[in-house]
């Protein structure tokens, strides 16, 4: 391999060796999936709905890809559900829900959508949108998202975030598990 050989991927994504699936069925917590195995949810467009069934007062990460150097984290925190997309410690984009989420069972759905960058033909950004029971919760732009990988160590959690923390929010409460039940998440690349 020439030098310098290994950074191709970060020009020519489409090269990296990934998961051919294009819809993944994860029933309750599922830990340390490697990323390479993984949704690739920081990079394609997808939509991810969670089935779960809330605590009073919920806390704790529903998913979580990657870790504190960075990753993204959907976590709920005191009732409140937030969404932190890590670009490698230089940008944290930060969501927050404008209400609580309710005791029992809730549908929540992600939709990430990767959409042109403002500044750059070779980087994207995305729209983020995040409905609880049909009801829009949380909209926001990611102004900038990987186009590869965030890690070679760390991995794909549901209903924690093991390995290091992916957000500042939760590092001293880590792994942070999630004080309900995850019955089912399931994810899907949009096109």
């Amino acid at each position: 391999m020439p030098i310098g050989g290994g950074l191709y991927v970060l020009l020519h994504p489409e090269a990296i060796k990934s998961n051919p699936a294009t819809e993944f069925s994860y029933s309750g917590d599922m830990t340390r999936l490697p990323e390479f195995a993984s949704p690739r949810i920081g990079y394609n467009s997808n939509k991810a709905t969670i089935e779960l069934n809330a605590s009073e007062n919920a806390n704790g990460v529903l998913f979580a890809v990657a870790g504190y150097a960075g990753g993204l984290t959907l976590y709920v925190e005191n009732g409140i559900l937030n969404y932190e997309y890590n670009l490698f410690e230089i940008q944290r984009t930060k969501l927050k829900a404008k209400s609580k989420l309710q005791k029992g069972k809730s549908t929540i759905e992600v939709v990430f959508k990767r959409i042109s960058h403002k500044d750059s033909s070779k980087l994207s950004a995305a729209e983020v949108s995040i409905l609880v029971n049909g009801k829009e919760e949380i909209k926001g732009i990611v102004p900038t998202i990987i186009n590869s990988g965030f890690s070679a160590n760390e991995c794909f959690d549901i209903g924690t975030d093991l390995g290091s923390p992916v957000s500042q929010a939760y590092y001293d409460k880590a792994p942070f598990k999630f004080n309900g039940t995850i019955e089912s998440v399931n994810i899907k690349y949009l096109q």
